[in-house]
């Protein structure tokens, strides 16, 4: 649909706050208050970034998996889009907990050698998935708004209909979000990676401090 026939066809109407495109869009940004919150511990010393991991381990996969649904089927956009950016959104303010929490557990502890390498080596790999998660979140509401809007739907905001009522930034936006979904997937990956290789270098290392003749 070229962006004339869809101005052609679009009635004047007033802006309805309440739709899903600007609710996702208030929510994403409500979602940025998790990068005041760092946590170190929890109860009985418990450390927290072990235990918040678990959340975007889980909701960056399943997120990036129904942006690729949504991709293979755009019809299931109208079903399951709403859905679908509301996992995206809490995954990327898990995120912005789980690194908190490990850079708060990272200052704590007294690391050295190779095990503060690895550390910071995951760090780094962190710090890039969220910068690509946070762009993956703004991408898919942005091409489920896209969606709506250059079906037949528009929001009355005219810049909104105007810059996404046209086919040619919905295939654009659909074609940046396959990328940045492929870049996500692969950075939990080797973020969970390198993780694993710091947590492990880490027990080598008090194993060996704690040998007789050591």
């Amino acid at each position: 649909m070229s962006t004339e026939s869809y101005a052609a066809r679009r009635s004047p109407q007033s802006v309805d706050w309440r739709r899903a495109e600007f609710v996702l869009t208030a929510l994403a940004f409500v979602g940025f208050l998790t990068l005041a919150i760092r946590v170190k511990m929890l109860w009985s010393g418990l450390p927290a970034h072990p235990l918040f991991v678990h959340v975007p381990v889980v909701l960056i996969p399943v997120s990036v998996l129904g942006a690729l649904a949504i991709l293979a089927k755009p019809a299931w956009i109208d079903r399951y889009g709403i859905l679908l950016c509301l996992c995206a959104i809490v995954g990327m303010s898990s995120i912005f907990l789980a690194e908190q929490a490990g850079g708060a557990l990272s200052g704590a502890l007294d690391l050295s050698g190779s095990v503060r390498h690895l550390i910071n080596q995951h760090a780094n790999y962190a710090h890039i998935l969220t910068v690509a998660f946070v762009l993956f979140t703004a991408v898919l509401i942005l091409t489920f708004s896209a969606h709506r809007i250059s079906g037949g739907s528009p929001t009355g905001l005219g810049i909104a209909d105007t810059v996404l009522g046209s086919r040619g930034s919905y295939l654009a936006l659909r074609a940046g979000l396959l990328v940045l979904a492929l870049v996500s997937v692969y950075l939990v990956y080797k973020v969970g990676d390198s993780g694993a290789k710091a947590v492990w270098a880490g027990k080598l290392a008090a194993a060996e401090a704690a040998a007789p003749g050591q």
